[in-house]
C-alpha cells in the first residue's frame, strides 16, 4: 500500500513539473525508418517520454490484472474444490470418533457423506461397513465391503479381514475360515489373520487345524507366551479327547507320541493321556505314565487312579507304591491306594491294614467300602455292615433333622 502511495505522488509530482521542464529544456525526437519509403516520425522528446511512460504502464496494469484475475479465479476454484474436502475430512474425523465410541448410526452416517470426497475412501467404506454390520444391516455392509475393495488393488487384505471379523461376529465359522485362506495367499504371516483364523478354528472345535496352524502363530501371530501356551495345552488336551471318546487306542498313542518332549513332560498334560488310557482300558501304559508322573511329583489325585489299574505285574506296581510310602509318607489317598493293590496280589491281612490305616487318617466313603467288601468276602458279615453303614453315611451328608420313632415306645400309623 505504501508503494502505491509514494508511486501516486511520484506522478502527481512528475506531472507538476514536467511542463515546466518541457517549456526550459525543449527538446526534439525523429524516428526513422529506413528502405525505399525513407518515412520517419518526429515529436516533442517529452512528449515521446511521457507516451512510452503510459505505454510501459498500460503493459504492466494489464498484466497485472490479468494476473490477479487468474489468481482470483484459481483461488475461488480451490477454496470450492479444497473447502470441500476439509467438509469431508472433518466428517470423516466426526465419523471416526463416533465409530469408536460406538455410535453405529451416526458413524455410518457421517462416514458415508464423506466418502465420494474423502482422500482414503477406503476407511469410509470399512469403518461404515462395520458400522451397517452392528446396526443389523447385513446386506448393506457387504456392498459397502465390495465399494471398499473397488477402491484399489492393495484392499483385499483389509477387506478380507473386515469381513471375516464380522462372520466370526456372527458364528459363521466356515464361512470366516474360507474367507481368511484367500486372504491368507496374499498376506500369509500377518499377526491379525493369524489370530482370526484361530479364534475359528477354536469356536469351530476343529483341534487339528489349529494344531497346524500353532507354529505359525508362534513366529508371527504377536501372542503372549502365556497365552499361545494355554491355546497350545488346549489343541492337544482335546485331540487326546476326541480319541478317547472314539476308543481309538492306536490313533491316541499316535497323537501322543506325534507331542515334542517338551509336551510329554508337561505333568498336565502327562496326567489326563494316563487318565484317557486307563478310561479306554488301556491299563498297562496306563499304569507306565502315572508311575512316571508319580515318581517326580506327588498327587493324591493320581495315587487313587493307580490303585485302580490293572498293570502288567501286580508285584511290581505294588512295590513301586510302597516306595512312594517311603518318599512321601503316609496319607489316606496313598494307604487306600496300596489296599487295593494288595487286595489284586491276594494279600488279605496286608490290604486290610491298609485301609485301616486310612480310616484313621480320613474318613472316607471310598476307603469303607474297600474294606467292607474284604470283610464280607472273609465272612465277617458283622463288620462288613457296620463298615457298608458307616460308609454310606459318609456318602450322604447334610440330611434335615427329622424325629425319628424310639425303640420304646409303639410306632403309631404302622398295620400289621
Amino acid at each position: 500500500m505504501r508503494k502505491i502511495l509514494f508511486a501516486a505522488i511520484a506522478l502527481l509530482l512528475l506531472g507538476a513539473l514536467l511542463p515546466q521542464i518541457n517549456h526550459n529544456y525543449p527538446g526534439y525526437l525523429v524516428i526513422g525508418f529506413g528502405g525505399e519509403l525513407n518515412k520517419g516520425y518526429e515529436m516533442n522528446l517529452w512528449f515521446a517520454i511521457v507516451a512510452l511512460l503510459v505505454i510501459l504502464l498500460t503493459i504492466f496494469l494489464v498484466f497485472w490484472l490479468a494476473r490477479s484475475l487468474f489468481r482470483a479465479i484459481r483461488g475461488s476454484v480451490d477454496r470450492l474444490r479444497f473447502g470441500r474436502q476439509r467438509i469431508a475430512r472433518r466428517r470423516l474425523t466426526s465419523g471416526l470418533v463416533e465409530f469408536m465410541e460406538g455410535n453405529w448410526s451416526r458413524a455410518r452416517r457421517q462416514l458415508l457423506k464423506s466418502a465420494p470426497r474423502s482422500e482414503a475412501p477406503l476407511i469410509n467404506y470399512l469403518a461404515a461397513a462395520r458400522s451397517a454390520f452392528e446396526l443389523g444391516f447385513r446386506e448393506e455392509a457387504n456392498e459397502l465391503l465390495a465399494k471398499a475393495e473397488a477402491c484399489g488393488e492393495d484392499t483385499r487384505l483389509a477387506v478380507a479381514l473386515s469381513q471375516a471379523r464380522m462372520q466370526l461376529q456372527d458364528k459363521h465359522y466356515e464361512q470366516c475360515i474360507a474367507s481368511l485362506k484367500r486372504a491368507k495367499q496374499v498376506e500369509p504371516k500377518h499377526p491379525a489373520l493369524l489370530q482370526l483364523l484361530q479364534q475359528a478354528y477354536y469356536a469351530l472345535g476343529d483341534w487339528s487345524s489349529l494344531r497346524e496352524l500353532l507354529p505359525e502363530l508362534e513366529k508371527h501371530g504377536n501372542m503372549r507366551e502365556e497365552e499361545l501356551h494355554q491355546l497350545e495345552l488346549e489343541a492337544y488336551q482335546h485331540q487326546l479327547g476326541e480319541a478317547a471318546n472314539r476308543h481309538d487306542s492306536d490313533k491316541l498313542q499316535s497323537i501322543w507320541h506325534s507331542l515334542n518332549g517338551r509336551w510329554q513332560r508337561n505333568m498336565e498334560l502327562r496326567s489326563l493321556y494316563a487318565q484317557l488310557l486307563h478310561q479306554i482300558g488301556a491299563d498297562s501304559e496306563a499304569e507306565k505314565q502315572l508311575r512316571w508322573l508319580l515318581n517326580r511329583e506327588w498327587s493324591p489325585k493320581l495315587a487313587d487312579l493307580y490303585g485302580c489299574l490293572t498293570g502288567a505285574d501286580a508285584t511290581a506296581q505294588l512295590s513301586s507304591a510302597e516306595g512312594w510310602l517311603k518318599e512321601y509318607g503316609e496319607s489316606a489317598d496313598l494307604l487306600t491306594c496300596l489296599g487295593r493293590l494288595c487286595m489284586r496280589n491276594e494279600l488279605w491281612g496286608k490290604a486290610q491294614q491298609y485301609f485301616e490305616k486310612s480310616l484313621l487318617l480320613r474318613q472316607d466313603p471310598v476307603s469303607s467300602a474297600e474294606l467292607a467288601r474284604l470283610f464280607q468276602a472273609l465272612g465277617e458279615k458283622e463288620k462288613a455292615a457296620r463298615l457298608f453303614q458307616e460308609g454310606l453315611m459318609l456318602a450322604v451328608k447334610d440330611l434335615p433333622q427329622l424325629p425319628m420313632p424310639s425303640q420304646d415306645k409303639p410306632l403309631l400309623g404302622v398295620h400289621a
